[in-house]
């Protein structure tokens, strides 16, 4: 049997839920945690904006195809500051599907637009964006004894941080090139395409 606001129903549990969505009666609760002992002066622009700060770091390798400026990401490895984490295999998730999205961010997803300010790359004909097969082995690993006493059950954010970890992709193509053409100056560029890439490596020295 059903209890409703502590009486009890005949409902059988299935019917219960069918009821309350026709009578449009919500049955999820929403709250939002108040990061406590935070502040921020904008006057004096002193403060403690922050409650904590995620750490991590990453290590990637690539292949590049000198011949063509294509490359390959074949993996990335991760240690992140996740704090206690709530439930590790959800975060192992995110920090994968961030990490894989930071790559994309700065190889992949070019913004164009042309001289009226006319975006170009408003489809996924134009824009790129990463995939199954351009997503590298990733293997991650949570900093152990990190709890953090001012997050929710001692955690710590999941959701963004590894976006940036992405940052080390760029890197290691960078050097990739570098080491393909050390005599030619390589500038920042990002996102580093493959057309950018190779106009890179022939560009004259």
């Amino acid at each position: 049997m059903v209890y409703l606001d502590g009486v009890r129903t005949d409902l059988r549990w299935e019917q219960l839920i069918a009821q309350t969505y026709l009578d449009r009666i919500g049955l999820s609760a929403h709250a939002h945690y108040a990061t406590p002992q935070i502040y921020f002066d904008r006057n004096q622009e002193k403060g403690r904006p922050f409650a904590y700060h995620v750490f991590g770091t990453a290590i990637v390798e690539v292949t590049l195809d000198g011949l063509r400026g294509t490359y390959r990401f074949d993996s990335i490895k991760v240690t992140h500051d996740a704090g206690a984490s709530l439930h590790p295999a959800i975060d192992r998730g995110q920090v994968e599907g961030g990490a894989v999205q930071g790559l994309g961010w700065l190889t992949l997803e070019e913004i164009l637009s042309d001289a009226q300010g006319r975006l170009l790359t408003d489809t996924l004909t134009d824009y790129k964006i990463p995939d199954l097969y351009f997503a590298p082995e990733v293997h991650v690993h949570f900093l152990e004894q990190a709890e953090n006493p001012e997050g929710l059950f001692h955690s710590k954010a999941i959701g963004e941080p590894p976006f940036l970890y992405g940052i080390a992709g760029y890197f290691a193509l960078l050097k990739a090139m570098q080491h393909f053409r050390p005599e030619v100056k390589m500038d920042f560029a990002a996102p580093l395409t493959p057309e950018k890439v190779l106009m890179a490596l022939y560009a004259e020295a």
